[in-house]
């Protein structure tokens, strides 16, 4: 993220069923290669736990963060193979084609956010969508 300008929201709010507060993190950013796009889906959430609660994670404190490439180029494949792991956290790439008017995202589940996942992609279609 320190090569290009990306704008951030930031939400906090209480969530019995994550059983205390998330931040919930969007940036939005470019990239035109898979390796860009992961650096920036890593710095992403970098940033977000920046902004995070001092709760800790876990105990409390949950944080997803939604790192929001818009790109023409194809990265598709990237992120249906990118599945990162953070402790009682997420990184959840979304990848914006404004010309196909398209959302990819990670579409496998992974056994440990089985609850999670779902929401995360529900999220994606209804805010992100163009």
């Amino acid at each position: 993220m320190d090569d290009q300008q990306a704008t951030v929201f930031h939400d906090r709010s209480l969530s019995i069923s994550k059983f205390g507060l998330v931040d919930t993190v969007f940036v939005v950013g470019t990239a035109e290669t898979a390796s860009q796009a992961q650096a920036f889906s890593e710095a992403s959430f970098n940033y977000g736990l920046s902004l995070k609660s001092k709760l800790l994670r876990g105990l409390g404190g949950n944080l997803v963060v939604y790192p929001v490439i818009v790109s023409e180029t194809g990265l598709i494949d990237w992120v249906q193979q990118y599945d990162p792991k953070h402790w009682s956290s997420f990184e959840f790439p979304v990848i914006i084609d404004p010309t196909e008017g398209t959302v990819d995202y990670y579409e496998s589940t992974p056994l440990w956010g089985i609850i999670y996942y779902k929401g995360f992609r529900q999220t994606a279609e209804t805010i992100l969508k163009p």
